[in-house]
């Protein structure tokens, strides 16, 4: 079987346009690469490095059909050769700088639009699928290894940043021709694209890229490296349409740049394009298992979200036939939230607060789902002894009542050694500052009166027209990012 392949065919597949043979992927094509490390290392007499080069610029002249020699393609073949040459099938360790160096200067040829690069864009995107597993791995042991935390995602990551950044939108037919040299690619009119297969190679590859390239920077922990991928895909795309993307893509960017927006705080942005992921995965058959995951870990962030902007949409039921016990939880959390119960929700908070810190919930959650709590506390009271008896005002001892059973806080007075981020705030004696917050957020319309201990609002019937929705409020006072508009299906 090893001596079916070799270098001469390899060379003149190479010399023919055909390269799904330079791969380093020991799984799907372990027979050739054996059969060139078996010719490599001729009976213990390995080639030597300047050997190597030498044969390279000998057996390869023009590259697809161009003329032209092409530096940075010979120096990744030389790459891929001296890989097969010294590979070791049983150590991912010791055979891990030879197979980053193929990748980069596989990569570097991308850099270079002045020469046919379509072929090799396939070929850089399967090597991607390959090589991220692997730097997880080795990265997850890198105390066993003594490497640096992160070592190797990190350098795929550059990478993958570097062939972003030479991605620029290709704005004439002849431009786009001449580089490729394929009389096929007259078809492409920039202005009239309406499938993704009319673009560029590395056009096509661009949102793919930008997935892996952000999705390695939130498992790195640099998550605030994505806003330079966001804010430049839009000047970088061909496309004037979103959706003209494939659906799984569109879901994983929208996912991703929720997330980010998630971290800096900005909820209103950060549920629309959560959302926007969960209505896509409506459009399709969720039928693998890859999918459910993918969904499930959508709902993670969307169901939460949702909450702090007091919408909480049919996706709960999906998430109870997915992930039933994580479906209670939140059901939990929503009926402490809708009760005004502060107890319950900093217990809920506090029980589940090792999860929410992985996730980076824990501190948005503690600082947004409290005055919504609040907010449905006074709303009870309005509804419950106000309107019954035609009454627009709420005096200040009821409502510390309600906050005294709400918290549970009877002596308002708590020793250093038991305050923590859960009961070092909120107390039954700040009737006060929680009504003033809840006006000046928009989510009670009245007027505070400290001096006379009591709270005026209009009179009303409907207790919606004095607490107006938290969702409605959060989307007129935080609008969405008019940069992102061009995502929305139009």
């Amino acid at each position: 079987m090893i001596g079916q392949f070799g270098l001469v065919q390899l060379f003149q597949e190479i010399n023919n346009g055909y390269i799904e043979n330079i791969s380093i992927n020991l799984q799907d094509k372990g027979y050739n690469i054996a059969a060139l490390q078996n010719e490599l290392q001729r009976n213990g007499n390995p080639m030597q490095n300047d050997e190597i080069e030498e044969l390279v610029e000998k057996q390869i002249g023009g590259v697809f059909m161009n003329p032209r020699r092409w530096t940075r393609f010979n120096i990744m073949i030389v790459s891929y050769l001296q890989y097969c040459r010294d590979v070791n099938p049983w150590s991912l360790y010791e055979s891990s700088d030879l197979i980053f160096k193929v990748y980069a200067d596989l990569g570097n040829c991308l850099n270079d639009d002045s020469y046919p690069l379509e072929p090799l864009v396939f070929l850089f995107k399967d090597m991607t699928e390959y090589i991220v597993p692997i730097a997880r791995r080795l990265d997850e042991h890198h105390i066993l290894l003594d490497t640096r935390r992160f070592q190797y995602l990190s350098h795929t990551s550059s990478i993958l940043s570097k062939l972003f950044n030479s991605i620029k939108p290709t704005r004439n037919v002849s431009e786009y021709n001449n580089n490729n040299n394929n009389n096929n690619n007259n078809h492409f009119l920039p202005n009239k694209i309406t499938h993704i297969n009319q673009l560029p190679k590395k056009q096509q590859f661009l949102l793919n890229l930008i997935n892996k390239l952000n999705n390695i920077y939130f498992r790195i922990e640099t998550p605030q490296l994505c806003s330079n991928i966001f804010k430049n895909f839009k000047p970088k795309t061909m496309i004037p349409n979103f959706q003209t993307y494939p659906i799984h893509e569109q879901i994983e960017f929208r996912y991703l740049l929720g997330r980010y927006y998630l971290l800096n705080n900005r909820i209103t942005n950060a549920f629309h394009q959560l959302n926007e992921a969960y209505y896509l995965f409506s459009l399709i058959n969720i039928t693998t298992i890859q999918e459910k995951n993918n969904l499930e870990r959508l709902l993670k962030y969307l169901i939460p979200t949702g909450m702090m902007m007091d919408k909480i949409p049919k996706f709960q039921q999906t998430l109870q036939n997915i992930n039933p016990k994580l479906s209670f939880m939140y059901q939990q959390l929503r009926q402490y939230i809708r009760s005004g119960s502060i107890k319950g929700v900093m217990d809920w908070l506090k029980a589940n607060e090792e999860q929410l810190r992985r996730k980076k919930l824990l501190i948005v959650m503690l600082e947004k789902l409290p005055m919504i709590t609040y907010r449905y506390l006074i709303r009870m009271l309005i509804k419950d002894y106000c309107i019954p008896v035609g009454s627009n005002k709420l005096h200040f001892d009821l409502i510390e009542v309600a906050l005294r059973k709400s918290i549970e806080d009877a002596s308002n007075d708590i020793s250093d050694s038991n305050i923590s981020i859960y009961n070092g705030i909120h107390r039954s004696k700040n009737v006060e500052n929680i009504l003033v917050t809840l006006i000046n957020l928009g989510f009670l319309k009245g007027n505070c009166y400290p001096n006379l201990n009591v709270c005026v609002f209009r009179k009303a019937t409907d207790v919606d027209s004095i607490m107006p929705s938290i969702y409605e409020r959060h989307i007129q006072i935080f609008e969405l990012n008019p940069d992102d508009s061009w995502l929305d299906r139009v």
